[in-house]
């Protein structure tokens, strides 16, 4: 047990805190292994409340880029957010698609190390866990009354 505990700090120490996704496969395997449990379940399996979740930190994100004078019109992306049981983002890991608005990588990094710092989710676990998704800048969503 030691050992395997051993070689999951190894992997988070040699994972930065944002990355380009496809750089480390194997410190990234290691992550989502360690972050194995899901959005979704710490949401109790509501999709719903999972999706106002990362809804609202899109949109965060959103907020912080505007109020820091950072451009994310037209950004088109994967995003693999990986975040420690108190709700704090651990890592952001981002793979840009190709319709995507051509973007300095190493300024969106910062982007996303900038944000780290300041955002928390609303909901805690007993366990780290993750979430792997799409986004696009801006966001416009709209939740259609039943």
């Amino acid at each position: 047990m030691l050992a395997l505990y051993s070689v999951q700090g190894q992997a988070q120490e040699a994972m930065p805190k944002v990355f380009l996704m496809g750089e480390n496969e194997k410190a990234y395997e290691q992550l989502t292994q360690d972050y194995a449990q899901s959005l979704l379940e710490v949401c109790n399996n509501d999709m719903d409340m999972a999706f106002e979740q990362w809804l609202d930190m899109v949109k965060e994100m959103e907020k912080y880029a505007e109020k820091i004078k950072f451009d994310l019109k037209g950004v088109k992306l994967r995003l693999h957010v990986f975040w420690a049981a108190d709700g704090k983002i651990d890592h952001i890991g981002y793979l840009l698609r190709s319709d995507s608005r051509n973007i300095n990588t190493a300024e969106l990094s910062a982007f996303f190390s900038s944000f780290i710092n300041r955002y928390k989710l609303n909901k805690t676990s007993e366990k780290k866990f993750s979430h792997y998704t799409g986004a696009t800048f801006p966001t416009f969503v709209e939740k259609l009354s039943e």
